[in-house]
């Protein structure tokens, strides 16, 4: 795939995950507003973010207004062959344990 001009272009590429939106659009929050970053999960499918902490969504999406759906795109298919990556985990003990 060639790379895309701007990460925003590549990460609309996958419908969202964790907030179900269609390829093409922008992450939206629980109140329905642009979010101000895209999801990891969404931007997690996109092997040039991987090592990324986050992606913010640029100014001409206009982030923290009504979120509208975006034009429909095909959306990219899913690599098959590679494994999912884990993101975080953390454990603590105490002295009793």
């Amino acid at each position: 795939m060639p790379e895309p001009p701007e990460p925003a272009a590549a990460v609309e590429q996958y419908d969202c995950p964790t907030c179900e939106v269609p390829a093409g659009s922008t992450c939206r929050t629980r109140g329905g507003k642009v979010a101000p970053k895209y999801h990891i999960p969404r931007f997690m499918l996109v092997p040039q973010l991987r090592a990324e902490l986050e992606v913010k969504t640029p100014a001409d999406r206009g982030p923290g207004r009504a979120w509208e759906m975006g034009p429909a795109i095909d959306a990219a298919a899913h690599e098959t062959a590679t494994k999912p990556t884990r993101v975080g985990y953390a454990r603590c003990s105490t002295a009793q344990q």
